[in-house]
């Protein structure tokens, strides 16, 4: 699920980073001057800002419905079937030892009597395979000659062709040197062939096989006569094989899948509090775009929240029941993928508590059978490497809900630096405007952390809170409640911030109107002014 979703505020990162570095900006203006020192305050507004849902959430997940009100729409992908679950093609070796006829003068030029090919079938259970196209892989040929004499080859594998062209390489080795036969040995890339898996009578399966002719070198000055030690030794060796593309029939199997998890991240800031939504419409989707027809069975789905360590299976008919999967068409290189889909919402299933789990991960249970049918296709199953089988869960949130304590965490890097006139400030304080727009309070809280990551103190010694936004009966804003938030930054607390190199900040949210559900609209947003009074001293140099 290759793989992000939910983002806590883009915006807080640098507000609070500015919050502590505007200083800095203070002492970058310092002029080289003599040795007098004073105390002076400063006034300065450290940020100005304005966020909205969309600093909260990414972009990507959101959607406006007619009415600008917002929702979650979110895909999670539990599993993929890919080639290497059908099947493996292992590393494979032709080995030949060629003992030549004793007594034989061969003479430059003179083609050396041994077999023109070999072949080897990949040991591949209930896998019937005719064609691959490789995306990366190789084979070795390597040649020990115990012949006098230089020799030429012409080394081909016929069943495999680039472009519509076979492989075929010329290949030189070395004449023997007194008892140290010659040796050729080189490694070719695959990558793109096509390889025909019929075998040389274009009947079998799984094959692959190999040319080979050979002739003493045309340029020997000798006539070789062949002793009784004298032998070929070839080696073909292929592998790293990886299929891009495979034809065949991958047989009737059983694959058993999991018990297994599957990262689920929309919640992940989320480590305190509830949320209770006023609907979910979820999808379990199979897309099969493997010319293959197969049978699931779903044995179980699960939200799993590993903070509070509370699982709720889903209900649902679908579970325990047959799914039977169409095969995919494939035609002039387009692939038309078939799917299932089994929609999970509050009338047919638990999905709504299984969501207000605040799940971090989602566990499953399955069990796959290929071609519970058998060879209808007469062996013309097709996979892509990119285009596989897939199971997931599509998802519509609306943003309409009860937030009660909901508590968002993240933590921040802090780097306040000692060396750039920082410490010059004695103490002071950072003003929060905060006009809020969203029908929900807010209490803000940051922890410092040590190198250990233990809290060592928190900055607000106080409760404070963003006041929420006025709503009228229809539960939507009105207006925007403006909230003003006194941080004191003592000198104590200025030089513990100067060894702090991280903080927690977590964000706690309740709703308006509870228990009544509150929708949120894209024109939404909070405005966020920050201003610094601090005591600064001026030394001069």
């Amino acid at each position: 699920m290759n793989k992000p979703v939910a983002k806590a505020i883009n915006m807080r990162k640098s507000a609070f980073l500015l919050l502590f570095i505007a200083p800095l900006l203070f002492s970058s203006c310092r002029k080289e001057m003599e040795k007098p020192s004073w105390d002076t305050d400063i006034l300065a507004p450290l940020i100005t800002a304005s966020m909205n849902i969309n600093n909260i959430l990414p972009d990507s997940i959101l959607q406006a419905n007619a009415d600008s009100s917002l929702k979650i729409v979110f895909n999670n992908e539990l599993y993929k079937i890919d080639i290497d679950t059908l099947f493996n093609i292992g590393d494979t070796t032709i080995h030949n030892g060629y003992a030549l006829p004793i007594g034989t003068s061969l003479s430059p030029g003179q083609v050396i009597p041994f077999p023109s090919s070999t072949s080897t079938t990949y040991a591949l259970p209930g896998i019937e395979l005719k064609k691959i196209i490789i995306k990366s892989g190789y084979v070795t040929f390597k040649v020990k000659s115990k012949i006098r004499e230089v020799t030429t080859f012409t080394y081909g594998i016929p069943c495999a062709t680039l472009a519509g062209v076979p492989f075929l390489k010329p290949i030189t080795v070395p004449a023997r040197v007194g008892s140290t036969p010659g040796v050729y040995n080189q490694t070719f890339d695959l990558s793109g062939y096509v390889i025909d898996l019929t075998g040389p009578s274009g009947t079998q399966i799984n094959t692959i096989y190999t040319s080979l002719t050979g002739q003493v070198s045309a340029s020997a000055t000798d006539t070789v006569w062949v002793a009784p030690a004298d032998s070929l030794v070839i080696d073909n060796t292929f592998f790293d094989i990886v299929p891009f593309y495979a034809k065949g029939y991958f047989g009737n199997n059983i694959y058993n899948v999991g018990p297994s998890e599957s990262a689920f991240t929309l919640f992940d800031r989320i480590v305190d509090g509830t949320l209770q939504l006023e609907d979910v419409d979820f999808n379990f989707k199979i897309e099969n775009p493997i010319g293959m027809d197969a049978r699931l069975y779903v044995n179980n789905i699960s939200s799993i929240n590993t903070r509070t360590a509370t699982t709720i299976n889903l209900t649902n008919s679908m579970i325990g029941t047959p799914i039977n999967i169409n095969r995919a068409a494939e035609s002039g290189g387009i692939i038309y993928p078939t799917y299932a889909n089994f929609p999970l919402n509050t009338t047919n299933s638990n999905i709504k508590p299984m969501i207000e789990n605040l799940p971090n991960k989602f566990g499953y249970s399955m069990q796959i059978i290929t071609n519970p049918l058998g060879n209808i296709s007469g062996s013309n199953d097709f996979i892509y490497s990119d285009r596989l089988l897939k199971a997931s869960l599509d998802m519509e949130i609306p943003l309409s809900f009860v937030a009660n304590n909901l508590t968002l965490a993240d933590t921040l890097d802090l780097n306040i630096s000692q060396t750039d006139g920082t410490q010059n400030i004695h103490d002071g304080t950072i003003t929060l405007f905060a006009n809020n727009g969203f029908p929900f309070d807010a209490q803000l809280q940051l922890y410092l952390l040590n190198e250990s990551n233990v809290v060592t103190d928190s900055i607000f010694g106080y409760a404070n809170t963003i006041v929420e936004a006025p709503i009228n009966a229809s539960l939507r804003v009105i207006g925007k409640k403006l909230t003003k938030i006194t941080i004191p930054i003592s000198e104590s607390k200025m030089n513990l911030l100067y060894d702090t190199k991280k903080v927690v900040m977590k964000v706690k949210f309740n709703t308006s109107a509870q228990p009544q559900y509150i929708k949120i609209y894209s024109e939404y947003s909070i405005d966020v002014k920050l201003v610094g009074d601090f005591n600064y001293t001026v030394h001069l140099q």
